[in-house]
């Protein structure tokens, strides 16, 4: 047997070249990843260009090879390769021509499609005016016949249509990879990505010059240096790039087809009015987000989902006057009121407040209470932490029982132990003054404060215990 040669590079891939039809190469290496490469007349494993070599791969075809009989040389060179932008330039000339085989095949099935269809008008035809099969005349074999033959033609007329549709959609992807490759919000959600991938090869990598770790910080770099380029020319002609500066909070941002308030500004994201129950929703304030118990919802959204901005006081004028802004006016209204004008009177107005006095925190109070419940127990554990979050050195905790004959969910989830724990604050004299919030270790906790006299003696919560336990998982 000929030897065969497994060669890698970082610019062809991973090959077999001297394989010929009818040696079994290929009946070995299809299970090991291996794919015929008709247009270059080779074996090899798809997508292996511009990678580090597949060992795990190669080997295992090497070790079923030889298993065979075949000698095997392995070749693998980790440093030829083509730059990045020659690699990206390969990739956009390749959608071109998948672009066009994909239309081809789509205009062939449209035209198949047609002709089907005419066909079946055509046979159809004699039975225009309502002529039914006469049974037991001599015409009747005939007219079953067409009448097969128009139910066979219209059903490939509708098979070739779909394959049309389903080749035109790919036609249209292919049309549009280098548009949608090169969007600067998608190239600058991408940078993000490839910038943790640097750093945490960098990281693994130390000041070593070789090895894998150096070469994948080789290529990202210049993988980034290529985008960070593309991202400056999209600025040069005229693309918004939305970031921290161009915000403060109050402001609302145009983001998902709808308009939400800023309630926090962050370095790589924008914290936003949420409230599920109302979206979707044309604007939704923080007035919107406001729970009943004072917690206001938000969610984050990234800088690249931002399309326009407005400011707090002209959103109000907006919808004092019944309107929704567009994006031109909300442009209007930004540039009238800038973020850090906006920021600028924000600091002013914050400074002219009175300052509150500070208060020195008790250290003999406790801050938290967590309760503790697995689920479906009988008993739970109810211990009261301080400013750390450990639990209070004059504080022991506290066992609670289920009632006879039930159990417990899972922490303040079980009306049961709600009530049980409320009784307990109040008893202490404490009240909940936040939301419960879960905790990975089977518990939930809670801020808590000292409970004025008149909250101990009256029974104003849901359960008639006092203060109730405001519970954000019930």
């Amino acid at each position: 047997m000929a030897a065969i040669t497994i060669t890698h590079t970082r610019a062809d891939g991973t090959l077999i070249t001297d394989s010929v039809k009818g040696d079994g190469v290929w009946e070995i290496v299809k299970d090991h990843g291996f794919r015929p490469f008709r247009s270059i007349g080779a074996l090899g494993i798809p997508r292996s260009r511009d990678k580090e070599a597949d060992t795990w791969r190669i080997n295992r075809a090497k070790a079923a090879l030889e298993a065979a009989g075949h000698t095997v040389i392995e070749k693998i060179d980790e440093e030829t390769r083509r730059t990045f932008a020659e690699a990206e330039a390969d990739r956009v000339e390749r959608a071109v021509d998948r672009a066009e085989r994909f239309s081809d095949r789509a205009g062939r099935a449209y035209a198949s499609a047609d002709a089907r269809r005419a066909t079946a008008d055509r046979i159809s035809k004699r039975f225009e005016f309502g002529q039914p099969i006469l049974v037991g005349h001599h015409s009747e074999g005939r007219a079953r016949r067409d009448a097969a033959r128009i139910d066979t033609n219209m059903r490939k007329s509708f098979e070739e249509r779909d394959r049309a549709g389903y080749w035109a959609n790919r036609t249209e992807a292919a049309e549009n990879y280098e548009k949608h490759r090169n969007d600067p919000m998608r190239t600058l959600r991408r940078l993000e990505r490839l910038r943790a991938d640097l750093r945490a090869h960098e990281r693994h990598n130390g000041d070593a010059t070789e090895g894998r770790h150096a070469r994948a910080i080789r290529d990202l770099r210049e993988e980034i240096a290529y985008w960070e380029e593309l991202i400056e020319k999209a600025k040069a002609d005229g693309v918004k790039v939305w970031g921290p500066e161009d915000f403060a909070p109050g402001d609302f941002v145009l983001a998902r087809r709808s308009w939400y308030e800023v309630a926090r500004v962050n370095p790589k994201t924008l914290s936003i009015a949420w409230n599920l129950r109302l979206a979707p929703k044309q604007v939704m304030t923080l007035e919107d987000a406001t729970h009943e118990d004072g917690y206001v919802g938000t969610h984050t959204t990234d800088y690249t989902d931002v399309r326009a901005r407005c400011p707090g006081e002209a959103m109000r004028a907006f919808l004092a006057d019944g309107k929704v802004p567009g994006t031109k006016a909300a442009r209007e209204a930004s540039d009238a009121a800038p973020a850090d004008v906006v920021r600028a009177a924000q600091a002013e107005a914050k400074k002219r407040q009175p300052r509150k006095p500070k208060r020195r925190s008790d250290p003999k109070v406790p801050k938290r209470v967590k309760v503790t419940c697995e689920m479906g127990a009988a008993e739970a554990t109810v211990t009261f932490l301080n400013g750390n979050s450990q639990p209070h050195k004059n504080f022991e905790p506290v066992a609670l029982t289920a009632p006879d004959g039930e159990k417990y969910h899972r922490g303040t989830w079980s009306p049961n132990l709600r009530k049980q724990v409320a009784e307990l604050l109040v008893e202490r004299g404490y009240a909940v003054s936040g939301r419960w919030k879960a905790s990975p270790d089977w518990s939930d906790v809670a801020p808590i404060v000292p409970a004025p006299a008149e909250d101990s003696e009256q029974g104003d919560g849901p359960d008639g215990s006092g203060s109730a336990v405001s519970c954000g998982n019930s």
